[in-house]
């Protein structure tokens, strides 16, 4: 940012101050760890013309207490040697920043300028019986007009101030000249350094831990095609895993599942096909069944369910064809189904005589009007389902790559076979949903006509219902029996009977053709061509799909761009800087390499072995050669002399 200064210096319109740092980095063999950070003196005088204003005083302020913040900085509280202490605001930002004390020095300038003797007092006074912790230090500046003078020539000229005799009361502290600062600041750095060391170790291995997952999270290097196809496949074995276990319902083998609940898939489909056969069963007819009460509206769940997918489905372009308007509930079967089926009957009626007095067009034409309701229903639930699964597809992703741009582009490519895969499901539901209210009514299964004998039997049993009896063993009037059953009988036209008829064949196929087709919708539509079939999407992403990408693909999605280049470089950098630092903290700190550690190790364990082997030894050639060959053994040098005795002294 551009201030006021050099030939700008007049430029009112300019601000005098910047909170912008102006670095400057000074490398060489000899030169120490060091960072000095000059921040502009504090000032009270705003608002003039030319003079900084109360947002320069603001932003000066809050510079100078930002940097004396950190623990790790000496705060050199730099006074004139003329200033009244108690009055500077540097000493009350200092002590709030350094309640302790531990790294304020306080530097008194402009010594030269101090003529009065009761100056000097003072200044003796506040060195000697300093206020501050760590003390004052009296130092000489070079002068307005002493621009010319070379390092060499400072020293003497401050040398030669304090060799005055009425600064020998302070020189004898021996805390005057830019010497003896150098020399407290060298003891109080090394003091800090050591105090901050464990700190910094901590602060060092966090860092180095936050890079080394950075770095897992980018992968290997990435700039062949070998190296491409490697990653990518190791990513797609992942992937194949995790799904599977997915659709195995095996959670417990990635805490991935745990984090993540829309990769509990199977766990979702299930809930959804348990929703759509209840809404089949319930409110699947048109109308309810003679003798049947409407069921009890239990459909929230699988709404609200349906309702989740169809909302995060939202933000998906490509998935506009698969989202359904909300609904608050299913439509509940009108009541009392005979007055269709007369009409249909009447409708439709044919030259037949006896039962059924009806052709296969009107069972057909019944059928479809009671089932109309699965279309939208199942039409509904696959796309749900398919919604439910493009979720999972989509979080499973985002969980095993953490690189953006490769996901982007994974995905991209995926897309198109993935889209595939639900318009064969959808298109599959549609000729399950065409085959049962577009064909005839057929079925194969016995509990068709099982249920058609159960619903007979059940009119006849509502025939007798008006006998009356006393309890189970009851005897009953043979001709009463036969009375109620001619009555029934001859007081029914035939056009009731093919009615009753009508009622109780459609009853019973609809039943059969209800399960069959929940089923078909669910296993066939959703189980084959969503989940467990060769081409389903949750088997689009497979090693042998990323061995036959080509290279240019192959590049195209897993190949680093400029970005992630430049980030692993800077990364490896930081990494390679880290370790280094983390060395030179064990170092210095006491710590010890890897191979100083174990140069200690073999030490250690070689001194502690020669203690024990050399009292071994000792013991051995004393008990086994001494004592036992040459003194008391039977064929000992004691033998052969004859009446040698062989006691030893």
């Amino acid at each position: 940012m551009e201030i006021r200064s050099g030939i700008n210096k007049d430029n009112l319109s300019l601000p005098m101050f910047s909170d912008d740092i102006l670095k400057i980095e000074i490398s060489g063999p000899n030169n120490p760890h060091l960072t000095v950070i000059d921040v502009p003196g504090l000032f009270q005088v705003t608002g003039q013309l030319g003079y900084a204003t109360d947002q320069d005083k603001s932003m000066v302020e809050a510079m100078v207490k930002r940097h004396m913040q950190n623990e790790r900085t000496i705060v050199l509280a730099v006074l004139s040697c003329l200033s009244d202490p108690a009055t500077e605001g540097i000493l009350q930002f200092a002590k709030a920043a350094d309640p302790n004390g531990e790294r304020t020095v306080g530097v008194l300038t402009k010594a030269d300028l101090v003529k009065e003797k009761a100056v000097l007092q003072s200044l003796s006074n506040l060195v000697m019986g300093s206020t501050l912790k760590l003390g004052y230090f009296v130092v000489r500046n070079r002068g307005a007009d002493e621009d010319d003078l070379d390092i060499s020539q400072c020293k003497r000229k401050e040398a030669e101030l304090f060799e005055d005799p009425q600064w020998k009361d302070i020189a004898d502290t021996g805390r005057v000249g830019v010497d003896a600062l150098r020399t407290e600041l060298q003891t109080l750095l090394t003091g800090l350094a050591k105090r901050e060391l464990p700190k910094q170790k901590a602060e060092i291995i966090k860092r180095l831990a936050d890079c080394e997952k950075r770095s897992i999270s980018l992968g290997p290097p990435r700039s062949t095609p070998a190296a491409q196809r490697e990653h990518l496949i190791k990513l797609a074995l992942r992937f194949e895993r995790l799904a599977n276990d997915a659709l195995e319902g095996l959670y417990g083998r990635d805490v991935l599942f745990g984090k993540k609940p829309p990769l509990k898939l199977i766990t979702k489909i299930v809930e959804l096909n348990d929703g759509f056969s209840n809404v089949i069963w319930k409110k699947g007819q048109t109308w309810t069944f003679k003798g049947k009460t409407p069921e009890k509206d239990d459909t929230a769940a699988y709404i609200g369910l349906m309702d989740e997918a169809f909302d995060w489905a939202s933000t998906f372009p490509e998935l506009s064809e698969y989202r359904y308007p909300r609904i608050a509930s299913f439509k509940n079967p009108k009541i009392d189904i005979m007055p269709f089926i007369g009409e249909c009957y009447s409708a439709n009626r044919g030259p037949e005589l006896g039962s059924p007095q009806f052709g296969g067009s009107v069972l057909t034409m019944a059928f479809k009007a009671q089932a109309a309701n699965w279309d939208e229903a199942a039409t509904r639930h696959v796309k749900a389902a398919v919604l439910v699964i493009h979720r999972f597809l989509h979080t499973l992703l985002e969980a095993i790559i953490e690189d953006q741009r490769m996901r982007e582009e994974l995905w991209m490519c995926l897309k198109d076979d993935l889209l595939n895969g639900y318009r064969r499901a959808c298109e599959h539901s549609k000729f399950v949903i065409s085959m049962e209210l577009n064909g005839r009514p057929v079925t194969y299964n016995h509990y068709f006509n099982d249920n058609l004998q159960r619903a007979r039997l059940g009119r006849q049993k509502s025939i007798l219902s008006g006998l009356e009896t006393t309890g189970q063993n009851t005897k009953v009037d043979l001709s009463k029996v036969q009375s109620v059953m001619t009555s029934a009988v001859e007081n029914k036209s035939n056009a009731d009977q093919v009615r009753e008829d009508i009622h109780d064949i459609l009853k019973s196929y609809y039943k059969v053709a209800r399960k069959r087709f929940v089923d078909n919708i669910c296993q066939q539509a959703i189980n084959h061509f969503l989940l467990d079939g060769d081409q389903s999407p949750v088997k689009v992403f497979t090693a042998d799909w990323v061995a036959k990408l080509s290279d240019h693909r192959l590049n195209s999605i897993a190949g680093e761009d400029a970005v992630t280049t430049t980030a692993r470089q800077r990364l490896e950098t930081e990494l390679e800087g880290l370790k280094k630092a983390l060395e030179v903290l064990r170092i210095n700190g006491g710590g010890k390499t890897n191979a100083d550690q174990v140069k200690e190790d073999i030490f250690d364990i070689l001194k502690n072995y020669y203690k024990t082997a050399r009292k071994r030894f000792v013991d051995a050639i004393c008990q086994q050669v001494v004592s036992r060959l040459l003194l008391d053994g039977e064929e000992g040098p004691l033998d052969l002399v004859p009446g040698a005795d062989r006691q030893v002294d």
